[in-house]
This record gives C-alpha cells, sequence and structure tokens, in this order.
C-alpha cells in the first residue's frame, strides 16, 4: 500500500487526486506547511528537502512530483499518462511545464512577498513576477483554443496539475485572469470525482479557480 505525505492544496494535491483515479488503496499524512510538519526531524529523514509530495511505496520513498506521478501512473496503469509514442511525450512534456515552469514562478512570487521589506522594491519585484505567471497562463490558453486539453483530446495528469496550481490564485497579490479555455479546463477537472474526492480529504471546501 502506498503512504502519501501531503500538505492540503499544496502541489502534493495533484499527487493525491491521481491516487484516487488510480483506485490505489493508500494512507494519507498530513504534513502541513504551515505548522512545520515538513522541518520535524521524523519526515526530514524521510525527505532531507523537507519537501511535500512524498510517496511510500512499501519502505521506499519516492521524492518529486514529475517523478511520483510518473512512477505512479506508470505502474498502475493508467490513461492519465499515455503509454508510449507521441502522446505520451506531449503528456510528459505538459506536465513537466506545470511542474518545472508554472510551480517555481509561483514559488518565486510567494517568496518575493514573504521576504522583500522594501514596500516599493516588493512592488516592482512582484509585478514582474506575475507578468511571467501571466505568460505562461497565455500559453496554456493558446494551447487550449485548439484542443481540449493540454496534451491533446483526453485529459492527463498535466491537466490536472494545471488546475491544482491555478487555485493558488486566492495567495497571489493580484488574481489571474484565466482565459475562457483555461477556465473550462479547470472547470472540468476540478469536477471529476477523483478531484473532489482529494479536495474533501484535504478539508478544501471548494475549488474557487473556476468559479
Amino acid at each position: 500500500m502506498y503512504k502519501l505525505f501531503y500538505s492540503p492544496g499544496a502541489c502534493s494535491l495533484a499527487v493525491h487526486v491521481a491516487l484516487y483515479e488510480c483506485g490505489a488503496p493508500f494512507e494519507a499524512i498530513n504534513t502541513a506547511i504551515g505548522e512545520g510538519k515538513t522541518k520535524t526531524p521524523e519526515f526530514l529523514k524521510i525527505n532531507p528537502r523537507g519537501q511535500v509530495p512524498v510517496l511510500m511505496d512499501g519502505e521506499t520513498p519516492i521524492r518529486e512530483g514529475g517523478a511520483i506521478l510518473t512512477y505512479l501512473l506508470d505502474k498502475e496503469k493508467s490513461t492519465l499518462l499515455p503509454s508510449g509514442g507521441l502522446p505520451r511525450a506531449a503528456a510528459l512534456e505538459w506536465l513537466m511545464w506545470c511542474n518545472a515552469s508554472l510551480h517555481p514562478v509561483y514559488s518565486r512570487c510567494f517568496w518575493l512577498n514573504r521576504v522583500v521589506q522594501d514596500d516599493a522594491q516588493k512592488k516592482a519585484l512582484l509585478s514582474a513576477a506575475l507578468e511571467v505567471i501571466n505568460s505562461y497562463w497565455n500559453e496554456a490558453e493558446a494551447r487550449l483554443s485548439k484542443q481540449a486539453y493540454l496534451a491533446g483530446d483526453q485529459c492527463t495528469m498535466a491537466d490536472i496539475l494545471l488546475t491544482v496550481i491555478a487555485d493558488w490564485n486566492g495567495w497571489l497579490p493580484e488574481p489571474i485572469q484565466f482565459g475562457p479555455n483555461v477556465s473550462r479546463v479547470l472547470r472540468a477537472v476540478s469536477q471529476r470525482p477523483a478531484y473532489q474526492k482529494a479536495l474533501a480529504a484535504e478539508g478544501i471546501a471548494a475549488y474557487k479557480a473556476a468559479a
């Protein structure tokens, strides 16, 4: 049985959704970042980086969201990650785009908002960070104006991670205005039964980005 270490609403939510999508048995352990649970000695033995998600398969920890999702979906033979060829390449490209391009610009924005003390400097730096975030959402909108989902006609894990990140909108100093096609995908993905089940399990009352 798998064991998932997660923080409510963080990127680990994508793994939580994936586990429900796969129908795999698992135990979910709330390791809330805001409560310092990722910095305890016990957790740091599992992940010295002090980050979630971590997925335990038996006694083996798997770290980093992209690696966890690829491993899990391959092992469980989920259609959220095609098994080969160009469909798999497209699904992986957009999954990694979410994980390694979109996610970090949000992290940078949160960091700036937290550590920069000078108001004028903070405003200028946050404005630049928000411009980059908007450019990524414009890229997603352009992609989704041509096809149903990021990787083609079917929902993949990339769309689920995109939907998780979109709900961080409320943590930004200025909310992002999503385009109509991004909003369409956010509504569709957030209403999937597995997504709703993961939200409930993490104590998240409602998905707000698609409202």
